[in-house]
C-alpha cells in the first residue's frame, strides 16, 4: 500500500479516537445494531428452512420472549442488554448477577409469560380465521405452535432454562425433577438434537462428580454427532452441523472445567432462602403457567397438519 494511502486511513481513525463523545455515541448505537444484525442473520437462516413469513413470525416470537426477560429485569432494577440472536438456538441477553432468589424467579418467568401470551394471541388470530387451511393461516398456526413449544420447553425446571431459574426459588433439588422430565422428553422425542440440550444442562447435575460429567458430555457429543452423521436426524444437514459445533463448545467448556478442577455450578448459593409462603407462591405461578401453555400446545398438536 502506498504511503499516501496509509495516511488517508490514519487521519479519520485518529479523529474518531480523539472524539470521545462521538465514540460513546457509536457504542450506544452498536448495541441495538448487534440485535438487528443477529436478528437478520437468524431470519435468513429460518427463511431457508421454512420460508420468509414463518421466519419473521419465529423471530418475533423469540424477540418477545427475550423482551419479557428484559422488562422483568428492569422492573426489578437491573440493567439488561439487547437480545443477541443465534440461529436455531434462540436468543440470549447478558445480565448482571441477580441478587435474590425472588428476583431470579421473577425474571425467569418474564420470558415464558410474555412469549406464551404472544403465541396465544397468534393462535387466536388463526382460530378466528375463516379459511384455517390457507397458506397464510397455516403460517400463523405454525408460528403459534413453535412459539408455544419453545416457551413450554423453556419451563423444564433445569438451568439455564427459564424453568430452572423459577424453581430455584423453591429449592435446588428441583433440578433433579427437571432431569427426569428431560429424560422422559428424550424418550418420547427420539431425536439426536435432544442430546444438545443435555450438553447444555449437564453442568447443573452437580450430584454427579465434575470429571464424570465431563466424560458423559464427551460421550453425549460423540453420540449426537454419530447419529446425525448416520442420518437419524430429521433436521436439514446444515442445522445438524451447527448443533454439532455449538454442542462441541459446551462439551469443551465442561471438559476444561474438569481439567482445571473448577466446578462453577457447585459453588454455594449464599442468597437468602425464601419463606415457605413465597416458595408455595412461586410454585403455584410456575405450575399454572406450565399447565396453561402445555394445554395450548396439546390442542395445537391435535390440529397439526398431516404430513
Amino acid at each position: 500500500m502506498e504511503k499516501g494511502s496509509k495516511r488517508s486511513w490514519f487521519v479519520p481513525l485518529l479523529l474518531i479516537a480523539t472524539k470521545g463523545a462521538k465514540l460513546a455515541k457509536f457504542f450506544k448505537l452498536a448495541k441495538p445494531m448487534v440485535t438487528i444484525v443477529t436478528m437478520s442473520i437468524s431470519a435468513i437462516a429460518y427463511a431457508f428452512w421454512q420460508g420468509p413469513w414463518f421466519a419473521l413470525g419465529l423471530i418475533a416470537m423469540l424477540f418477545i420472549h427475550e423482551m419479557g426477560h428484559v422488562a422483568a429485569m428492569r422492573m426489578r432494577g437491573y440493567e439488561a442488554s439487547a437480545p443477541v440472536f443465534i440461529p436455531f438456538i434462540g436468543a440470549v441477553i447478558a445480565a448482571p448477577r441477580i441478587q435474590s432468589r425472588d428476583d431470579e424467579a421473577f425474571i425467569g418467568l418474564g420470558g415464558p409469560v410474555l412469549g406464551g401470551l404472544a403465541a396465544g394471541l397468534v393462535f387466536l388470530v388463526w382460530y378466528f380465521t375463516d379459511d384455517k387451511t390457507s397458506n397464510s393461516a397455516m403460517v400463523l398456526f405454525m408460528v403459534s405452535y413453535i412459539g408455544t413449544f419453545l416457551n413450554v420447553f423453556n419451563l423444564v425446571p433445569m438451568r439455564p432454562l427459564d424453568g430452572g431459574r423459577v424453581t430455584q426459588a423453591i429449592g435446588s433439588w428441583f433440578k433433579y425433577v427437571g432431569a427426569v422430565v428431560l429424560a422422559l422428553i428424550s424418550l418420547m422425542w427420539r431425536e439426536p438434537v435432544i442430546m444438545y440440550i443435555w450438553l447444555l444442562v449437564l453442568p447443573e447435575l452437580t450430584m454427579i462428580p465434575l470429571k464424570l460429567r465431563a466424560v458423559i458430555s464427551v460421550l453425549v457429543w460423540v453420540s449426537m454427532t454419530a447419529l446425525m452423521w448416520l442420518g437419524y436426524s430429521s433436521q436439514p444437514f446444515w442445522i445438524d452441523v451447527m448443533d454439532i459445533v455449538l454442542g462441541g463448545a459446551f462439551m469443551a467448556a465442561l471438559v476444561f472445567q474438569a481439567y482445571d478442577n473448577t466446578d462453577y455450578q457447585a459453588e454455594d448459593d449464599e442468597r437468602a432462602e425464601l419463606t415457605k409462603a413465597e416458595k408455595i407462591s412461586w410454585f403455584v405461578r410456575y405450575l399454572l403457567l406450565t399447565i396453561a401453555l402445555g394445554s395450548l400446545m396439546w390442542y395445537q398438536i391435535l390440529h397439526l397438519p398431516k404430513m
